[in-house]
């Protein structure tokens, strides 16, 4: 599997992220906690935000770190690393989680990316055209 790993200096916090999904048109924001452990410049408290545009589907889907290890999700961890946030690339068809949510049905198909974050007890996965990720600091 062919993937980009997306965040260098910043990750979810590892054990209560309180992820939120919040959709305006065709525009997702993902807020959850910052871990403060290993990022120095990331105080306890301090939230990030993945805003995705353009955005098709997607799923926050109930697959958690433990049921990842045992093999029972559709990707393994010697291909994809559990606990990141990643563009996959795909040769040809998307392969997508079946439990989505259509953010925008009528969404010009080219260019759409496939995005995946793996939180503790949740894995989120979007189509969409781009993203951007802020510091929301408390």
């Amino acid at each position: 599997m062919k993937y980009i790993k997306l965040n260098t200096n910043w990750n979810a916090e590892p054990n209560a992220p309180k992820v939120e999904i919040k959709i305006q048109g065709d525009k997702l924001e993902l807020e959850f906690f910052l871990n403060s452990f290993i990022f120095d410049h990331v105080n306890e408290g301090d939230k990030g935000q993945l805003l995705f545009t353009d955005c098709n589907k997607y799923s926050f889907n109930s697959c958690n770190d433990e049921g990842y290890f045992r093999g029972q999700y559709r990707y393994k961890n010697e291909t994809l690393p559990w606990g990141e946030f990643y563009e996959l690339m795909h040769d040809g068809e998307i392969d997508f989680h079946s439990d989505y949510k259509m953010v925008k049905d009528k969404t010009n198909e080219i260019g759409l990316k496939h995005f995946i974050f793996f939180f503790r007890d949740n894995t989120f996965e979007c189509i969409a055209r781009d993203f951007k990720f802020r510091y929301l600091n408390n």
